[in-house]
């Protein structure tokens, strides 16, 4: 048995990209999150992941750090969150991090550029 949680769209803003405007001005990322966890014991919010932790840590990371690509970015989100919930009752099985960035150099040619980094624990 697992839960599936998702969180859409967690409004960002950062310095990553490859260009100099890009790191020298902030722009608008979104992140999706999805996370698959084993069943837990108890009705405490100690044993499963907090929602409201996982948005501030997305934030923080988009905001503070700065990477040339969203693919690294994404990985970093996920590494990050792996880490910090590595000892739950809740044992992680998979997750998921898209990373949004609508305001590229190709807005006039598409809606946006969204990298996925997915990894799965046994």
């Amino acid at each position: 048995m697992s839960f599936g949680i998702n969180i859409s769209k967690i409004k960002c803003s950062g310095k990553h990209g490859i260009y100099d405007h890009e790191k020298q001005n902030d722009q608008e990322f979104l992140v999706d999150i999805h996370i698959n966890i084993s069943d837990f014991s108890e009705d405490d919010i100690n044993k499963t992941l907090n929602y409201e932790e996982i948005v501030d840590l997305v934030i923080k990371i988009v905001n503070t750090e700065s990477y040339d690509l969203i693919e690294t970015l994404a990985k970093q989100i996920s590494q990050q969150i792996v880490f910090k919930y590595a000892k739950n009752e809740a044992t992680l099985q998979e997750i998921k991090v898209t990373v949004y960035k609508p305001d590229t150099i190709l807005k006039d040619r598409t809606e946006g550029i969204s990298v996925s980094y997915c990894e799965e624990f046994k």
